[in-house]
């Protein structure tokens, strides 16, 4: 560790041990760090206390921390002034935490939490700051306590505060605050109090992460199954394995466990092995245990006690076995969790977990659904559907839903298949529902009923899972598709990366195309998630198979599909490759558009490593387009050449010729490249000059007008602002371009 001899070397050592995991070495570390600080004096005392009050936050000595925060408050106390604006703002900021945050450990006494939290409100108030924080920190007593008069007046003074400086984040505000109402029964107003972080209004680094963990459960009890289905595939990939949002991870298993999902349940279990360990915080263990202990009594329930399950480390685990040891800690820490408090709140609240009844039979979620067998149960028996078991009343549905396909009558079909699931019932096999589903939701989505279709899409992998674990991957994609049509990407990514584990491309079963399908809609959902390395990886994949195809669209277009993602992963070179590739992919395929535009976005990545590759490539593009223009005898094509040719040698000019940031003014990137570049942008010009789009000239004849007077053009940049001024004099709607103008001018002049 450095040797602090001064401030310099003060801040150096907090910054080495700040690279430290967080734990009992850092907090050792830091313990050290103030030992030496105390002696240079109080400036110095304060940095190190507020070190070692964050180095405890994130270890098991979490309950030291009242001892360096009371030795942050006699600093104060004695001489305010050394403490600069952010040490002051840490000292109040940090007094939240530090008393409801005890709240997390039994052996931290109640009476210590309340002196502390009269101490807050009394310092709050010298210091001139709103109660809103000192009310919230009350609520979260009042409330772990079980003194539901208390909380209801804290959490009233909290709403009706003025927000200060000091106030929690509007996110996690909201999110806190529609989970008391939820606990108090109204489950409607708490999911529209949590509406703005939900729908992204309100953000934070933990929120909606959060809120959408908490909204699952009110959310299935008011009927709104879509919405709770579609918060737990954006929300858990948000949460998983994250040791400070275990909480949430819990929510989200006491979710699947009480809507039919055990076998969903199994595998975020096996996600979280970390969260059984002894030393992480007793408050979210004891909400994951009691969770885990639902969902093994689930499984005991269904007669899979004798599952495997992830328990704690040091032995193997069956469902029965887990269920009563994680019933037991639940239990062992909400007792001393009452025991301090002297209330029962605690032990209740566990066990109105642990007694939960299964809200639901089953909510599709379109993951796999089926428990794994043990000993020697195989998986499911594939199901033909025999239709001819079933009431006769079904077939005549099926005869009306095949005359209606004959007839190519889109309502017909869909009432008839209707009609036939209605009518079949339960006496229907799993395989029969599955495609009769998956039938349905193809019908709906073709009439462009997404909803409809993506409810069906569920239903029929569902039925899959149960009958024919090939069919089942075909369902997922079907469903994964019209999710994607309804721009509901979250709810597709793990539907489709359960469809893409289970794939098999090969011409008798799955086949190419669909490994094809499945990887470019992936992209798409890490593209929507801003995860451009991952987009990348899916293109690129699908991309390799897609090679080999006759038709080499599909592989142009994923190739500059994977460019562009390569490109903003920050991949120069991998960019470049591809976009090379992408545009030699384009002129085979002959849709010369495509491969003018890609090529000039391969020109803009090579410009920063060699302008004059980036050049010869914008050259490159521009002569593709010419050589379109001369062969195309399509109208539409042309029209659109028209327009390209103009905007590459416009990109071909500012590619070479760069706009600095600071002064607006173009400078040459090369020795010429400024001469060059209004050669470039001239010729532009002249091609729209006649162009029925004004707007557009001006805009370019402008451009050639700085790129003209830049490269020492002076008479030939003020014939073209005068042209300019003369072709929008009386127009309002191009009276922007008067200001461009005056600024070209005012250059000049300079």
């Amino acid at each position: 560790m450095t040797q602090i001899t001064d401030l310099a070397t003060l801040q150096e050592a907090i910054w080495e041990n700040n690279q430290r995991p967080h734990g009992t070495s850092q907090a050792a570390a830091a313990e050290n760090i103030l030992d030496q600080a105390a002696q240079l004096g109080p400036k110095a005392e304060i940095k190190a206390v507020f070190h070692l009050i964050s180095a405890y936050e994130f270890s098991a000595d979490r309950h030291k921390v009242l001892v360096p925060f009371a030795r942050a408050l006699r600093l104060w106390d004695q001489d305010p002034s050394v403490f600069d604006a952010s040490a002051t703002h840490s000292l109040f900021w940090d007094f939240k935490w530090v008393t409801t945050g005890m709240l997390d450990l039994p052996r931290v006494p109640l009476a210590a939490i309340e002196n502390w939290l009269a101490e807050m409100d009394r310092r709050y108030r010298l210091a001139g700051h709103t109660e809103r924080a000192v009310r919230m920190s009350e609520f979260y007593i009042a409330d772990h306590i079980g003194d539901t008069e208390r909380a209801q007046r804290a959490f009233d003074g909290w709403l009706a505060a003025e927000r200060g400086e000091l106030a929690d984040c509007h996110a996690c505000e909201t999110a806190r605050q529609g989970e008391f109402f939820s606990d108090s029964g109204d489950d409607a107003k708490a999911v529209r109090h949590w509406t703005p972080v939900l729908d992204g209004r309100l953000t934070c680094a933990e929120e909606p992460h959060r809120a959408l963990a908490r909204s699952l459960l009110p959310l299935v009890r008011l009927g709104r199954l879509d919405e709770a289905r579609a918060n737990h595939m954006r929300g858990y990939p948000m949460v998983k394995g994250s040791e400070s949002l275990m909480h949430s991870v819990a929510k989200h298993i006491e979710f699947c466990a009480l809507t039919g999902n055990e076998a969903r349940a199994l595998e975020l279990l096996a996600d979280t092995p970390g969260y059984f360990q002894a030393d992480g915080e007793p408050e979210p263990r004891m909400g994951f245990y009691a969770a885990t202990a639902l969902l093994m009594d689930r499984l005991v329930a269904l007669g899979r006690g004798d599952l495997p399950a992830t328990g704690p480390t040091g032995r193997t685990w069956t469902a029965a076995e887990l269920a009563g040891h994680s019933r037991a800690e639940a239990l062992r820490i909400a007792a001393a969790f009452d025991e301090r408090n002297g209330t029962t709140a605690v032990s209740e609240r566990v066990r109105s977990t642990l007694d939960a009844e299964p809200l639901l039979e089953r909510l599709p979620l379109g993951l796999r659904a089926v428990l794994p067998m043990t000993g020697s149960g195989s998986g499911p028996d594939v199901d033909d559907g025999p239709a001819d078991e079933m009431p006769a009343a079904v077939g005549e549905a099926i005869d009306r839903y095949e005359r209606a396909r004959d007839a190519e009558d889109l309502d017909e079909m869909r009432a008839g298949m209707s009609e036939a699931i209605d009518r079949a019932g339960d006496s229907a096999t799993p395989g029969w529902r599955a495609g009769a589903h998956l039938q349905l939701s193809e019908v709906l989505a073709v009439t462009d009923d997404l909803p409809g279709a993506v409810h069906h899409g569920y239903e029929a992998v569902a039925w899959a899972d149960l009958a024919d674990p090939r069919f089942a991957v075909v369902a997922r994609t079907r469903l994964g598709g019209h999710l994607m049509a309804g721009g509901r990407h979250d709810e597709a990514a793990p539907v489709l990366e359960q469809a893409l584990s289970d794939l098999d491309p090969s011409p008798e079963v799955h086949g190419e195309g669909n490994l094809v399908q499945v990887r470019w809609w992936l992209g798409e959902c890490a593209a929507n998630r801003h995860e451009p390395a991952e987009a990348a990886q899916h293109w690129l994949a699908a991309a390799q198979v897609a090679q080999h195809w006759p038709d080499q669209a599909d592989h142009a277009m994923l190739a500059t599909l994977a460019a562009e993602a390569l490109e903003r992963a920050g991949e120069g070179l991998s960019a470049e490759l591809a976009y090379e590739r992408a545009a030699d992919l384009w002129a085979e395929v002959g849709d010369a558009l495509r491969q003018v535009r890609t090529t000039r976005a391969w020109a803009w990545a090579v410009r920063d490593r060699d302008v004059a590759e980036a050049s010869r490539i914008m050259t490159g593009a521009t002569r593709a387009c010419e050589a379109a223009l001369a062969d195309s005898t399509d109208d539409e094509e042309l029209a659109e050449l028209r327009v390209q040719l103009p905007e590459t040698l416009e990109q071909h000019a500012r590619v070479i010729a760069d706009e600095d940031l600071d002064t607006a003014r173009f400078r040459g990137l090369y020795e010429g490249a400024l001469a060059e570049a209004y050669a470039l942008a001239s010729r532009a010009e002249s091609l729209l000059r006649e162009s029925d789009d004004v707007a557009r000239w001006c805009r370019s004849a402008l451009l050639a007008a700085e790129l003209a007077v830049e490269s020492g053009s002076t008479a030939a940049g003020l014939e073209l602002v005068a042209a300019v001024e003369a072709r929008i004099e009386g127009d309002e709607e191009l009276s922007g371009f008067g200001g461009h103008a005056g600024w070209i001018r005012g250059q000049i002049s300079a």
